[in-house]
């Protein structure tokens, strides 16, 4: 069965490999730095299917000062490559956009490479769509 959870300092090695499936290459330990020191308004949830880490997200939320509430920001999206296509990338997301709710934010927002026409796809057939050079979402 698919958790969707908090990560936890445990998780930094598995997320540090599945980022390298995108391209990038953190040491697990500058993860566990960033996890143990997240604020309230930072978060990173992994997926685990049969106690292992198959994908992750990062969030942030920001105050917005033009209007009232805050902005919600996924930095960072990943599925293992064997696991993509069965959904595991759309319980991160609609995880995420409750932790976004939770933290009033009026709009959720990912970026995404130009190059990775696949995540555009997904983003926008879950509700995103392209605006000022990112995928964004109001809630309704």
């Amino acid at each position: 069965m698919l958790i969707v959870r908090s990560a936890a300092l445990t998780d930094c090695t598995a997320i540090a490999e599945l980022l390298l499936q995108l391209g990038y290459t953190i040491d697990p330990d500058e993860i566990r730095k960033k996890i143990a020191v997240r604020s309230d308004l930072d978060h990173v949830l992994v997926a685990e299917l049969n106690k292992q880490v198959i994908g992750s997200i990062s969030l942030h939320a920001f105050s917005l000062f033009h209007v009232k509430g805050n902005m919600g920001r996924i930095t960072s999206l990943v599925v293992d490559e064997i696991h993509r296509g069965e959904k595991i990338g759309v319980s991160l997301l609609h995880a995420a956009e409750q932790w976004f709710y939770d933290k009033e934010c009026v709009k959720f927002e990912v970026t995404s490479g130009y190059k990775r026409l696949d995540a555009h796809r997904f983003y926008e057939k879950n509700g995103y769509a392209l605006d000022s050079q990112r995928f964004s979402k109001i809630p309704k």
